[in-house]
């Protein structure tokens, strides 16, 4: 018995497909990230500041507001992890 040993083109498109779902869930982790990082840039200024508006900012909202920027430049470097779909 022979195995049918796959061609050059069903090779191609099998790499084609996995670099097409590799970057679906990449794209799919950076946008959750990012509005991670929303929400929690919304917890660390808005919410303060709607329950009490002469409220002094301090170094608890500003290191929340850094953790949001963090995963912000997070979602940014996720993206660089991008296949080529050739």
């Amino acid at each position: 018995m022979t195995e049918a040993t796959p061609n050059a083109a069903e090779i191609a498109a099998r790499r084609k497909h996995v670099a097409k779902r590799l970057n679906e869930h990449i794209k799919l982790f950076a946008a959750y990230v990012n509005a991670m990082a929303i929400a929690v840039a919304g917890a660390a200024i808005i919410v303060p500041l709607v329950s009490n508006p002469n409220v002094a900012f301090g170094r608890s909202h500003l290191a929340w507001f850094a953790g949001s920027l963090a995963l912000q430049c997070i979602g940014h470097a996720v993206i660089r992890l991008l296949r080529r779909e050739e």
